[in-house]
């Protein structure tokens, strides 16, 4: 049974207004590692942290936002950041291959800790990202890669240590990953097989279902 290493759970019980040079928001973004053994997780997330933009971020379907720490040294490499836990605003630093966007598949379930959740939609980098690294563009090679993390639905809540790993319980059988979904969204959105297949991935949040939607109609 494969499994997920967790390096940090992360949290942040207050929104800060962030500024960058070509822009500000107000944001719980930069979140920071606990310093306590457990935490309990909820329907909506971990508790003791907030949510500020609660239109496009938050509930059950994003409860916890997952990003892999593989990726930090592409970032260091190519645009020069030095990033540690949490520096997506991620809820759980994770590391290893079986954490990369290429080997997690929506509709997956882990068992995490007391809790079990599934994998339900890629994470959509947002401007937020560029605002915290003073680095507008930054978005956008998260979308480009693929490398933009996943988000995880609770199924069901309860305690989660420090030393708890993401157990994998299952696998959807349609084996579609955050790759390729991303894959479609940023560079083949035009394929009608795969946005049909999409469509038609229920464990896919209906907020991602209904944007392919909206683009088959349109070809």
């Amino acid at each position: 049974m494969k499994s997920i290493d967790i390096l940090s759970i992360n949290i942040c019980g207050e929104a800060e207004l962030l500024v960058a040079d070509h822009q500000s928001a107000k944001s719980a973004y930069r979140k920071m590692s606990i310093n306590f053994d457990s935490i309990e997780l909820g329907m909506e997330g971990f508790t003791g942290d907030m949510v500020q933009d609660k239109k496009h971020h938050g509930g059950n379907d994003k409860a916890i936002c997952c990003y892999n720490s593989d990726h930090f040294s592409k970032w260091k490499k190519d645009l020069g950041f030095d990033l540690l836990a949490a520096a997506f605003g991620e809820n759980l630093t994770l590391t290893g291959e079986n954490a990369l966007e290429t080997n997690v598949f929506i509709g997956d379930r882990y068992q995490l800790g007391k809790a079990i959740v599934e994998v339900s939609e890629p994470r959509g980098p947002c401007y937020i990202i560029g605002i915290r690294y003073n680095y507008k563009k930054f978005p956008v090679h998260l979308q480009e890669t693929g490398f933009t993390g996943f988000y995880l639905r609770i199924i069901q809540p309860g305690l989660v240590t420090k030393t708890d790993k993401l157990i994998h319980l299952s696998s959807h059988p349609e084996k579609i990953s955050v790759m390729d979904v991303n894959y479609i969204r940023y560079h083949d959105s035009k394929n009608k097989e795969w946005l049909q297949k999409l469509i038609k991935l229920k464990e896919l949040t209906l907020e991602w279902r209904e944007y392919f939607e909206k683009i088959l109609i349109k070809l």
